[in-house]
């Protein structure tokens, strides 16, 4: 079964734009991100951290209403 949740990850492609407008602010802190780790580009850092902040707000999704996440 793990065999296939592999294969079916490998067939993904990113084929499905998202346009979001964002503060200054938010794009300021991607930049950053971005220069301190030169192998990522700011688009890839959007992603990763947009997968992580699902995953948090599907194990919890009180913090949509402000409440703190939880630690692990």
């Amino acid at each position: 079964m793990a065999t296939k949740k592999i294969k079916a990850e490998e067939d993904e492609t990113l084929s499905v734009q998202l346009g979001v407008r964002i503060m200054p602010s938010d794009a300021e802190r991607l930049d950053a991100l971005a220069e301190r780790f030169p192998i990522a580009k700011r688009n890839a850092i959007a992603r990763q951290a947009l997968l992580i902040g699902l995953d948090a707000i599907e194990s919890q999704p009180t913090i949509l209403l402000g409440e703190k996440p939880k630690k692990r």
